[in-house]
């Protein structure tokens, strides 16, 4: 019953409890009691209709209430202001099967949903039972109105009287009153008074006593008139000659009501009260059967007679049992009614109060005793195979044994069976299908050949079924249940709630309806829809569920026996459950499927509630959330209605809807959206219902296509013109490429070409001072030979000087080429200037003092020099030299000061002879086009090349100022000191 209760499993008991009264009286029927407590607003019920789209409709003195069947939703003033008051007491359908309903004014509903007002005559002429002219009742007057007017109205006796309950119906422009006991008082619309006698009443409602309390009323729906006193509720219908003929319709103990609905497509009649709200009342279909004792916990059935059931307790009949009959002592899970109607089961005999033996019984169709046959291990399923030969086997799976004269005669040894067997059932006389815990195959009793199935024999396996394609139907515990199609294993889906996970049984029926057992109701699906399915021809199966509120007495039914079902003799199914037989006509069960539209029906954004235009809607791009509410009335078990949606643009996937039927969507992208709810609406492949709508989110700004499009056109222009740009560098780098290689060639050229000659002039100069080396070799050796040994002493020194000053020009010219190369790698330290002045004192000593020069060296302070030492040594070196020849008893002088914080000069200076203004010219010349490869004479002068391209390569200067006769003055300045700070040794080289 608690798939009728929308808010919650404790609001069951509440309307099972409150129903009691009811189903005292109504014993076939389910019902379902709801008040305040348990969805509605308040417990008045004013009027009940049920609408074109299948919702039901209830109003109320605290609003106006709608219910789905399983949800109610509620409309007061609160919520929609278009109401005056939540009193509404007047509810009728137009013509479309729209609600109208009054509560001060004339409300209806637009086609998407809304509430509107509507005027007195547009509600009047909506109303079918309105139009032509009706009659209304108005506190004690009775009105008749026709054509918008009012026709007539006056006073009726019989409304100053009032009386218990509704004591009044207007039916086909005729008033009834409620009179004597079996009379009716009619007006007409002609305001023709006239007595009307009920007939087919019971004897005692037709006479009664003046005081005696009666309940009393009656009732209008669709042009039928109802009459409802005590316990029951019966149809008037016109009889003729102002009679009313009462047929009984309900039994129903009720007080206080105030209307009465049948709706005999949803098997449910709605009764409606004064003041304990509203009862659903609907036919139970399956039949529960116990023993007389109470005892219901039944296993294994056959079949006695029509309507009987021979169980391992007794015989059961719908009227009654035996208990122990036929056997005082008899516990078995199979049992089998042959061909022929003969019974076959176990008895038990006791030896002692501790031991027993266990006989296999035969009995006729009367159930006397034919033959005992002992069946040391009892039996757990009992067969007959098509040739009439009795199988059974035993319990725990020990034997596979059949009937053979007063014995039981086992299978040869190679037919042995697992211990685990539990059920066997056979296909001809020759192959059987065993299975049970861990078991599946076919078993060829003749040859013994056995063919396992190893997919199932990880299970339980509870019932087979062989339909007459020759598919074998297993059922598992709590694996589901499948089909064995030659050599195909088929998994069959299960329900939306995994009840099929057990199944106790297969039953097939004449409706093309299989029927399964389980532990948790009963189910039916159309075979057809199995059968595709296992032909891999659908992928979605139809389950139709009934629970306890059908007529069970619980939903958990008994499997591990057989039969697990039976036909009996009158055609019903018979299924065991713990709490009775099941029983029914399976092809007379017309139980209700979700045929309904789906609705969307509420839509809030961001808590706002939205209508839809059409079918769609528009979300602004900043909105927070879309929550959607979805509504399919069903008055069914809510297990046979299963919602599902998807969102496509997001999800292709369907997804189960939330039992509130609520779905909510939160800061959705810029985009297209279709939402899409679905369900099952029945049997057969592709019965789907369906609804969608568009949801389409719009973009902000930077999401247009305006947008995109200028951002477009704006990245190409500055794609055109970062490649314009590009472009332009590009050309300009390249012209500086080709200047810098026209430069480089310019360069390698000039300086391939200088070194070409400097080859020949070095070769040119060296050759001089090679033969005058050469020559005084000779000269020396002649001295030698002829002692003259102080003119071989001078010839000596003479060689020296020349070999060192050949060492030095071919040193320094090795240096030269090295800086001439840019892969040169300038290498700075810090060192002092001083000891650089000492080393060259050492190197120009003997050669000065030979020439009685004297060399001098002052400095401003002890400066420490940060430049490449190498460099500046051969340029002071060449300096020097160069001073040395051009200098005879004079003087020359080196002296180092400061030209700046972070620089100092060297200026090296002599007494010699000094330089004509042409060479002085030509050197200048050289200084001002350093960096650049020029044509220059060999000769004494040759060092000054050396000169200037070193100091060039040390970023120095250079300035030379010479008078002729009066000396030469040379002036190296730039040259970098130590920073402040930087802590290094001397002598350490840094990059």
């Amino acid at each position: 019953m608690r798939y009728l209760v929308s808010c919650s499993t404790t609001l069951l008991f509440i309307a099972l409890f409150s129903g009691l009264k009811v189903a005292a009286a109504t014993p076939d029927y389910s019902i379902t009691h709801y008040t305040s407590q348990n969805g509605l607003p308040q417990n008045s019920a004013k009027g009940v209709e049920l609408d074109k789209d299948g919702f039901l409709w209830i109003g109320t003195e605290a609003g106006l209430v709608r219910f789905d069947g399983q949800r109610f939703k509620l409309y007061d003033a609160d919520h929609y202001p278009l109401m005056k008051s939540n009193r509404v007491g007047d509810l009728s359908l137009d013509t479309a099967g729209v609600l109208c309903f009054r509560d001060g004014v004339s409300l209806t509903f637009d086609s998407r949903g809304r509430m509107q007002q509507i005027s007195q005559e547009a509600y009047l002429g909506r109303i079918t039972r309105l139009q032509g002219g009706f009659l209304s009742v108005q506190d004690y007057s009775l009105s008749f109105s026709s054509g918008k007017k009012l026709r007539w109205s006056m006073i009726l006796p019989e409304l100053v009287a009032g009386g218990h309950g509704r004591f009044w119906a207007i039916q086909n422009r005729q008033c009834y009153f409620l009179n004597k006991p079996g009379l009716l008082s009619c007006v007409d619309a002609d305001k023709r008074r006239t007595t009307v006698r009920i007939t087919g009443l019971p004897l005692h409602l037709k006479a009664y006593a003046k005081d005696e309390p009666r309940v009393q009323g009656l009732l209008e729906h669709d042009g039928l008139l109802y009459y409802h006193t005590d316990k029951a509720i019966y149809q008037l219908t016109d009889a003729g000659s102002n009679e009313l003929k009462a047929t009984l319709v309900l039994e129903a103990d009720l007080s206080d009501v105030t209307c009465f609905r049948r709706y005999p497509e949803l098997n449910m009649y709605v009764i409606g009260t004064a003041t304990h709200g509203v009862y659903i009342l609907r036919r139970k279909q399956f039949e529960a059967y116990r023993h007389s004792n109470g005892y219901g916990n039944f296993y294994p059935q056959v079949p006695y007679g029509e309507t009987g059931a021979l169980t391992a307790f007794g015989l059961l009949y719908p009227g009654g049992s035996r208990l122990g009959f036929p056997f005082d002592v008899g516990a078995f899970r199979g049992v089998l009614r042959d061909s022929r109607g003969h019974y076959w089961l176990d008895r038990v005999f006791m030896t002692s109060s501790t031991t027993y033996n266990v006989m296999l019984i035969e009995m006729d169709e009367k159930l006397h005793e034919l033959k005992q046959r002992f069946n040391r291990y009892g039996s757990s399923c009992i067969r007959e195979t098509p040739d009439g030969r009795i199988w059974v086997l035993t319990s725990g799976g020990r034997r596979l044994v059949h009937v053979d004269g007063d014995s039981l005669r086992s299978l040869p040894e190679h037919c042995d069976i697992n211990y685990g067997a539990q059920t066997f059932l056979p296909v001809d006389n020759e192959h059987f299908w065993i299975a049970g815990r861990e078991l599946m195959a076919l078993l060829n009793i003749r040859t013994g050949k056995q063919i396992h199935y190893k997919t199932l024999e990880q299970y339980n396996i509870e019932a087979l079924h062989l339909d007459r394609n020759n598919v074998l139907w297993v059922g598992t515990t709590g694996k589901g249940f499948y089909a064995i199609k030659g050599d195909r294993v088929i998994k069959l889906p299960l329900d939306r709630k995994a009840s099929l996970k057990d199944v106790h049984s297969f039953m097939e029926d004449h409706s093309g309806f299989i029927w399964m057992s389980t532990n948790n109701g009963l189910f039916r699906c159309r075979k057809a829809d199995l059968d595709l399915f296992v032909a891999g021809k659908t992928s979605d199966v139809y389950y139709q569920c009934f629970k306890q509120e059908s007529g069970f007495n619980i939903n958990e039914f008994n499997g591990n026996c057989t039969p697990y079902a039976v036909v009996l003799g009158n055609g019903k199914f018979s299924f065991p459950s713990i709490d009775g037989l099941v029983q029914f006509y399976p092809d007379a069960i017309k139980e209700l499927l979700p045929t309904s539209k789906i609705f969307v029906d509420k839509l809030l954004v961001d808590g706002k509630q939205q209508y839809l235009n059409g079918h769609s809607i528009q979300l602004r791009p900043d909105f927070k959330y879309i929550e959607v509410e979805a509504a399919s009335p069903f008055y069914g078990n809510p297990a046979n209605q299963y919602l599902e949606y998807r969102l496509t643009g997001l999800d292709s996937i369907w997804h189960p809807l939330n039992e509130d039927n609520k779905v909510v969507f939160n800061n959705l992208a810029h985009g297209q959206y279709g939402l899409q709810f679905r369900k099952t609406a029945g049997f057969g492949p592709g019965n789907i219902t369906t609804t969608s709508i568009s949801l389409f989110v719009e973009p902000f700004f930077y999401q247009t296509i305006y947008f995109k499009l200028a951002a477009i056109i704006l990245i190409l222009l500055l794609i055109y013109l970062v490649v314009k740009i590009r472009y332009a560098y590009l050309l300009k780098q390249n012209k500086q490429l080709e200047q810098e290689v026209a430069n480089r060639t310019f360069h390698l050229n000039n300086a391939n070409r200088l070194k070409e000659k400097m080859l020949m002039m070095v070769g040119h100069d060296l050759q001089s001072p090679l033969h005058f080396l050469g020559y005084l070799s000779d000269t020396n050796y002649e001295a030698v030979m002829s002692n003259q040994h102080e003119k071989a002493g001078l010839i000596s020194r003479e060689m020296k000087n020349a070999s060192r000053e050949i060492y030095a020009f071919v040193d320094e010219l090795s240096l030269w080429a090295r800086v001439q190369d840019e892969r040169f790698n300038l290498k700075k330290t810090t060192f002092s200037f001083t000891s650089l002045v000492g080393e060259l004192d050492l190197f120009f000593k003997e050669i000065l003092g030979h020439q009685r020069n004297t060399f001098e060296f002052t400095t401003e302070e002890n400066y420490e020099l940060y430049t490449n030492k190498e460099l500046l040594k051969a340029i002071l070196r060449n300096l020097v030299e160069n001073a040395r020849k051009h200098t005879h008893q004079g003087v020359i002088s080196v002296h180092c000061y400061r030209d700046s914080d972070n620089t100092c000069s060297v200026r090296v200076s002599d007494t010699g002879k000094g330089m004509t203004p042409e060479i002085l010219g030509k050197i200048n010349n050289l200084i001002r086009h350093s960096g650049e490869t020029l044509d220059f004479e060999s000769g004494n002068r040759m060092g000054y090349q050396f000169i200037i391209d070193f100091v060039t390569r040390l970023g120095m200067h250079l300035a030379i100022d010479s008078q002729e006769n009066k000396g030469t003055v040379v002036v190296v300045s730039g040259i970098a000191l130590q920073p402040a700070g930087l802590q290094i040794k001397k002598g350490y080289q840094t990059p």
